[in-house]
């Protein structure tokens, strides 16, 4: 069954909801705003950077047909701009994370940190030597931007 623009937005609801309130969490915790007795500061980077790398497989089913989560994933990715295209050509992006965290629940064969808000992060992905760095807030704009344009495309 085809997706409905209304089923489409309320997809789109649910993804920025969630992603906006964990970075709003983690931005109000790191100035020192808001302390919860036993509870570190921060929002749940791991379960947003799943979140967001899992929905970047949804978006793609949305582009491609046919299966393989991998071409469903790479499809939608590549979409989130250019340096994110040129990076998937050279790091296995859907088997190291998406599967790596989905599955393993770490980053398969290498090391990751997860970080909530931008810094200097030009794209929300990174990559040096052996280890991956997921930039939640830069990929969050960076994905919203790219679902924006297929709505359009899907809902003319």
């Amino acid at each position: 069954m085809p997706l409905t623009k209304a089923a489409f937005l309320e997809a789109r609801h649910f993804m920025k909801v969630d992603v906006e309130r964990e970075i709003a969490l983690a931005r109000v915790n790191n100035k020192g705003q808001l302390k919860v007795p036993g509870l570190p500061a921060g929002g749940g980077n791991f379960l947003v950077a799943l979140g967001l790398l899992c929905y970047t497989e949804f978006a793609g089913s949305l582009l491609t047909t046919g299966s393989g989560a991998g071409k469903r994933f790479n499809a939608f990715f590549d979409e989130l701009g250019p340096r994110y295209k040129a990076f998937r050509k050279q790091h296995n992006v859907y088997g190291d994370l998406r599967c790596g965290l989905a599955h393993e629940y770490f980053v398969k064969k290498k090391s990751c940190t997860i970080n909530m808000l931008r810094g200097h992060s030009p794209i929300g992905i990174a990559h040096t030597g052996n280890h991956y760095t997921f930039n939640v807030e830069a990929y969050w704009h960076d994905f919203e931007r790219a679902l924006d344009r297929l709505h359009a495309s899907l809902f003319p």
